[in-house]
């Protein structure tokens, strides 16, 4: 037998990518809910938490199998879902292209941790 085998209750890269989604719209609904509290709150939601939960999220997913140039795409297309959900309307730009910037970021960090523990 190789060592390949797939331990049973290990998620796969499916698994991985629903979760990622599910925690990013959740984040994304927060952060656009947060418009109706306080300014303040809403930029820092939108502009600190999300991208680093972004990438925090994308780094996991690609830790657990799926691929890094898939792992970015959840958390900027989740964001501005919830928001447009909510309001009716895009969020900044800026916002969430800091936020698939920063994921791109964490998927690449994850794609790295995966190849050093291979070595």
């Amino acid at each position: 037998m190789n060592g390949n085998i797939k331990r049973p209750g290990k998620p796969g890269w499916i698994a991985a990518w629903a979760v990622q989604i599910a925690v990013m719209l959740g984040a994304g609904a927060l952060s656009a809910l947060s418009l109706g509290v306080h300014p303040a709150l809403y930029s820092a939601a939108l502009w600190l938490l999300m991208p680093l939960l972004g990438a925090y999220t994308a780094l996991r997913a690609v830790r657990r199998g799926l691929l890094n140039y898939a792992a970015w795409i959840a958390p900027p297309v989740c964001e501005c879902a919830a928001h447009v959900l909510i309001w009716g309307y895009l969020p900044p730009a800026g916002a969430m292209l800091l936020c698939a910037f920063v994921s791109l970021i964490g998927a690449a960090a994850g794609e790295v941790l995966n190849r050093q523990k291979k070595r």
